[in-house]
C-alpha cells in the first residue's frame, strides 16, 4: 500500500508550525469539524440515495401494475372504463384478482334502463341531444294524430269548416304551430 504524502511539520526550534492555525488544538478543532461535516454530508447522500431508490422501486411497481391492468382490458374491454379505479385498487393490494374487482366495479356501478330514464343528465346528454332520437319521437307523435278530424280549440267554440293540413316533416309542424300560437 502505498502511504499518502503529509506535508511535512516544520520544527523551528521549540515553535511547530501548524500551517494557518495558531495551535494544535485549533488544527484539532478544525479537523473535528470537518469530520462532523463529512458525516452528516454522508449520511445525507445515504438518505437521499435511499429515497432515490424508493422512487423508483414505486415506478417500476406502478409501471408494472399499469402493464397488468392494460392487458387485462384489452382482453376484456367491458373493463375499460373502470382501469383507473383497477389501477388504484392493484397499487393497494398486489394480490388482487383484477376480474373479481372488474366485476365488483361493474356491480356498484350498475344502472337500470329504469334509472337511466330518472337521470336527467344522461337524458340530456344522450337521449335529448339526439336528432335521429327526436325525430323517431315527432314521427311517432304525428302518426297518431287522425289525419282528417279537425284542431279543437280549447279557448273558443268555433268548428272548423275546412280539414286542416297534416304536417309531413317537423319544419311544417313548427309553421303551422307559429301560426296557431300567433292567432291567439
Amino acid at each position: 500500500m502505498e502511504e499518502l504524502e503529509q506535508p511535512a511539520i516544520e520544527n523551528s526550534g521549540s515553535k511547530e508550525n501548524f500551517g494557518k492555525f495558531k495551535d494544535a488544538e485549533s488544527l484539532l478543532k478544525a479537523y473535528a469539524s470537518l469530520e462532523a461535516e463529512f458525516t452528516k454530508k454522508s449520511q445525507r447522500l445515504s438518505q437521499l440515495e435511499n429515497e432515490k431508490q424508493s422512487i423508483e422501486n414505486d415506478i417500476n411497481k406502478r409501471a408494472e401494475i399499469d402493464k397488468r391492468v392494460d392487458d387485462f382490458v384489452a382482453k376484456f374491454d367491458i373493463a375499460q372504463p373502470f382501469s383507473s379505479a383497477l389501477k388504484e385498487s392493484l397499487a393497494n393490494d398486489e394480490n388482487l384478482s383484477l376480474g373479481e374487482e372488474t366485476i365488483k366495479l361493474i356491480a356498484n356501478n350498475y344502472k337500470s334502463a329504469e334509472d337511466y330514464v330518472k337521470d336527467d343528465e344522461f337524458l340530456s346528454k344522450y337521449i335529448y341531444s339526439n336528432k335521429d332520437i327526436k325525430d323517431r319521437i315527432v314521427k311517432d307523435y304525428l302518426s297518431k294524430i287522425p289525419q282528417n278530424s279537425p284542431i279543437k280549440l280549447e279557448s273558443s267554440g268555433s268548428i272548423l269548416l275546412s280539414t286542416p293540413k297534416i304536417p309531413t316533416t317537423i319544419q311544417e309542424a313548427g309553421r303551422i304551430a307559429k301560426s296557431i300560437i300567433k292567432q291567439k
